[in-house]
């Protein structure tokens, strides 16, 4: 039986799960369209930019008290109950009981055990990373922009790249474009546990070939290309891996014009959710020092992803989700204002990319201002100077410590 109800938006309350809008995308300020209305200032957004109705999944939120589209009066109702948690580690566990920073923290701990296992011969236990998946997905759904925000601020703080590590970030990547690609809740759950094993087979590879800050030569790249199929000697060993990760494991590497490895497969052999994956974990690699390449700026890296989606390595279609989710100045980027001024992106405007939210953080003398400001530059006050984006920053060469400006913003209830 189908959960979901379309209902005006005059009905809509704090604890529903929305799962569609009656607009399309572009034309609203928010990243997803499902999520737990957990803040009276996501209705008000929805009303000010047109929204009339809503469409509601019952089963993972609070119902209407009346009939859908219904204006007869009903008969009074039991109090609305709580909405249901989304899945996650512990039962007493919601989106919002524990700080972004925290489900980040216990989630990669659990990760680094089970590569910790790995490493010492013991098969991956895929139970144990299950409750990681959807403790994840949970706060993606709920808390989208805060949630990116969050990785942006893990890969700050981290000085070292490890496996585990990298699991971690391209599986909080790949849930954000699997709920942005509208896949089911199964297909959501495969992609986050084949993200975080998506590179397991490198434990059967020499510990410093990953960690190898030097180019690697032609000998080492053919070795490092074996770690897909050097993966199914490891799950072999564990529990009844479903096929659909075990897919996404072998293929991440593969593109849809065959020139990928290790079998150089093409579009019709593809699994969709490896060709998912291995966009996130492109995106993520371009982000990452590696073997004598510079890490790319995260507009850099979404420029990247649209040539390799104009080559035929990736599918346009999947290419436009990343871009629309992450953002052509993704969340995190420093830019330069045509005012001289300085800023973090620290919110998408998905009606226009060009114009995020963003945060002031040097004036335009390049002076830091004793509070920073924050503004949306789709809707700027007629007072102001009218801010556009020049071009995306490098921190480093800026000294612009972003970890105290994006802690700031994690923080932020969304």
């Amino acid at each position: 039986m189908d959960s979901t109800k379309r209902i005006p938006l005059d009905q809509l309350k704090l604890g529903m799960f929305i799962v569609g809008l009656d607009q399309p995308w572009y034309r609203t300020p928010f990243f997803l369209h499902k999520w737990l209305v957990s803040n009276p200032d996501d209705i008000q957004q929805l009303k000010r930019h047109g929204i009339q109705v809503v469409t509601i999944d019952i089963e993972r939120g609070v119902d209407t008290a009346s009939s859908v589209l219904s204006t007869t009066p009903a008969a009074p109702a039991s109090p609305p109950q709580e909405s249901e948690p989304v899945p996650t580690a512990q039962s007493d566990d919601s989106p919002h009981t524990r700080s972004l920073a925290a489900t980040y923290r216990e989630a990669m701990v659990a990760v680094e055990r089970v590569f910790t296992d790995l490493e010492a011969g013991h098969p991956p236990k895929i139970a144990a990373l299950k409750p990681v998946v959807r403790t994840l997905l949970g706060k993606i759904v709920a808390q989208p922009e805060s949630m990116m925000i969050q990785f942006c601020l893990d890969k700050v703080r981290r000085f070292d790249s490890s496996l585990a590590a990298h699991g971690m970030d391209v599986c909080v990547l790949a849930l954000i474009l699997a709920v942005e690609n509208g896949c089911s809740e199964a297909e959501r759950e495969t992609v986050g546990l084949g993200a975080l094993l998506h590179d397991v087979g490198y434990v059967r590879l020499p510990r410093n070939l990953y960690r190898k800050a030097t180019p690697l030569t032609e000998q080492e790249q053919m070795l490092m290309r074996q770690h897909p199929h050097l993966a199914s000697t490891v799950l072999a060993q564990a529990d009844a891996i479903p096929d659909a990760v075990s897919r996404i494991i072998l293929h991440h590497h593969e593109y849809i014009d065959g020139s990928g490895f290790p079998k150089q497969l093409k579009q019709d052999s593809l699994s969709p959710l490896a060709q998912l994956v291995g966009l996130a974990d492109t995106y993520d690699d371009l982000l990452t020092t590696r073997h004598g390449r510079p890490a790319l700026l995260p507009h850099d890296a979404i420029r990247q992803l649209f040539v390799l989606g104009a080559k035929g390595r990736y599918d346009k279609t999947l290419v436009e989700v990343a871009i629309k989710a992450l953002g052509v100045y993704p969340l995190g980027s420093l830019i330069k204002l045509n005012t001289n001024e300085c800023a973090m992106v620290i919110g998408l405007n998905h009606e226009d990319r060009l114009r995020p939210r963003v945060r002031i953080i040097k004036g335009t003398d390049g002076e830091h201002p004793e509070q920073t400001i924050d503004i949306d530059l789709q809707q700027q006050a007629g007072d102001q100077p009218v801010r556009t984006i020049l071009r995306a920053l490098d921190p480093t060469q800026e000294h612009v410590d972003l970890s105290q400006y994006l802690e700031f913003t994690a923080g932020t209830p969304s």
